[in-house]
């Protein structure tokens, strides 16, 4: 496991710091009010950050940081996911997970620098709630140091990360009180173990509107329709930014692969309606 997930540094970057506990002290006590707005483990990297004196170490741990970042799954690397106003290409996705609305983060970037700057918000804002996040003020990276390192382009798409992570935050708890998903019960009264992972899979994409339609019984004696516990045959209706800027073959080819596993095992035909909101919008 990497250092920063038991609450320090890499030996190298502690072996500089015996020296500076009475200056750390009056630091910690200078920014105690501050830090009681940043979420727990925030505040933590941002202690972390600060006790660093060294400039040049404060850089090389955001580079440990964007190693240790966990991998973002291709499928989710989509043109909506893009932090827009950076220096490079950065993705950014947000979900919110159980009755407390916690909210998870997933990130990646083609520059290592600034993969440490998502990957030091994944660490700090992962698993807080709502409101935690959406108080957080972006001059925290100012008392952590860690601006001095960066370009004013960089520092500039570090705001932007930020507030890409807030608005996604704010879309996802609006698309939950307004959720407008139909998820069709079989004539069984019962949905199947495929139909339902289809369902949850499709969430990925965070749809304004899904429905996902089981038509294997219409197939039943057809060649192809023995999928798995006779599920065979499916229609996809999806509404989503996830499909912007892109054309029909790539949006049913970004839903083939996040259903790939069903395809593979036992389902013969997926019939796929893949749009966005502005094209359902103009179509009203």
């Amino acid at each position: 496991s990497s250092p920063l997930s038991h609450g320090c540094f890499p030996t190298n970057s502690l072996k500089h710091h015996s020296s500076t506990s009475s200056h750390r002290s009056i630091s910690f006590k200078s920014r105690s009010i501050y830090c009681q707005s940043l979420p727990n483990n925030l505040q933590t990297i941002v202690t972390q950050f600060k006790s660093v004196p060294d400039p040049k170490l404060r850089y090389q741990q955001l580079l440990f940081l964007a190693k240790e970042l966990p991998p973002m799954p291709n499928s989710l690397k989509i043109e909506s996911n893009k932090v827009p106003g950076c220096l490079s290409t950065v993705y950014v996705d947000v979900t919110l997970e159980g009755d407390s609305q916690s909210v998870y983060i997933s990130g990646d970037s083609d520059a290592q620098l600034t993969k440490g700057l998502i990957a030091l918000l994944i660490r700090g804002l992962n698993g807080s709630q709502v409101d935690e996040i959406l108080k957080v003020d972006a001059s925290f990276i100012v008392d952590s140091g860690l601006s001095v390192s960066l370009t004013p382009g960089r520092n500039n798409g570090f705001l932007n990360m930020l507030e890409t992570i807030k608005e996604k935050v704010r879309k996802s708890v609006s698309a939950q009180s307004t959720d407008s998903t139909d998820k069709e019960v079989g004539s069984s009264g019962l949905n199947g173990p495929v139909y339902e992972s289809i369902w949850n899979k499709l969430q990925m994409l965070k749809p304004d509107s899904l429905k996902v339609i089981d038509n294997s019984a219409q197939h039943a004696g057809h060649a192809g329709a023995q999928g798995l516990n006779g599920e065979s045959h499916f229609e996809v209706f999806i509404v989503s930014s996830a499909f912007d800027g892109l054309k029909s073959v790539k949006r049913h080819q970004l839903i083939y692969t996040l259903l790939s596993q069903e395809l593979q095992n036992g389902v013969h035909a997926l019939q796929i309606h893949a749009k966005t909101p502005q094209e359902i919008n103009s179509q009203q």
